[in-house]
């Protein structure tokens, strides 16, 4: 559904998301968060095109696909490559492996970067259930010196799709291989499993890693939690952990 605003001028989308990057422009111009997927490849060029101030942030991933990595360098040569990730691995070790319902991997890498600054995303309220309560222009309840600005909020897939093939603008070759949504390898929302095993071994593999350090410490200290109760699942082995963590039950 459109926003009351579109309703009333009548603007398309795309005219409805540029009037909202021009309304709400910062002094110091927009923090833009780039991910490499198709909707951020769109909310850029409509930052372009709405002729507002930003600079392009990429907030580096050690669990993004690599083709992610490639297509930014090649076609998206201006973004800033921001690291806040750093020890990932330790960390997977110390919190513990991300869950649906526990899902701080988000706030260590994607949601690191632009502290007091208003921030776009491309972000899309057809998305989830939770993204329909969303406003276009919000206040980040994480980090309340920052705003959100969501100018694609009432974009649907076709939307994207469409402005992509309108304005003829490049897109990761994964989405051309059947992945629908690119993200995190193996997050904790991802129900793709064995594409995702097919398509990066690597990265799987530090997960399985990760998983068979967390069994060695879980049993060195005799599946006791840090708050010295049992723990709720004994893994004999890495790999029971890591089975247990990509079913999604």
């Amino acid at each position: 559904m459109l926003g009351q605003l579109e309703l009333v001028t009548g603007l398309d989308r795309a005219g409805f998301a540029i009037k909202i990057l021009r309304d709400n422009e910062p002094p110091e111009g927009y923090y833009l968060g780039f991910s490499g997927g198709k909707d951020s490849v769109v909310l850029y060029d409509l930052a372009v095109k709405s002729g507002v101030k930003f600079d392009a942030h990429y907030c580096v991933s050690p669990i993004d696909p690599p083709q992610i990595y490639q297509f930014i360098k090649e076609h998206y040569p201006s973004v800033i490559w921001d690291i806040h990730a750093k020890g990932w691995w330790k960390m997977v070790v110390k919190e513990g492996l991300p869950l649906r319902m526990a899902r701080w991997c988000c706030r260590v890498i994607k949601e690191a970067g632009g502290s007091g600054r208003y921030i776009l995303i491309g972000v899309r309220a057809s998305e989830s259930s939770k993204r329909k309560a969303y406003k276009t222009v919000e206040p980040n309840r994480a980090d309340t010196s920052s705003v959100f600005v969501r100018p694609m909020l009432s974009f649907t897939d076709y939307d994207v799709w469409q402005y992509i093939k309108e304005n003829n603008l490049p897109y990761c070759c994964l989405y051309d291989e059947g992945f629908k949504r690119l993200g995190c390898v193996l997050c904790p929302f991802s129900r793709d499993i064995e594409r995702h095993e097919q398509y990066f071994p690597k990265i799987v593999a530090n997960w399985k890693r990760a998983c068979e350090k967390i069994v060695a410490e879980r049993k060195a200290n005799n599946y006791l939690t840090k708050r010295g109760k049992p723990s709720k699942h004994k893994f004999e082995t890495g790999e029971e952990l890591y089975q247990w963590w990509t079913k999604r039950k």
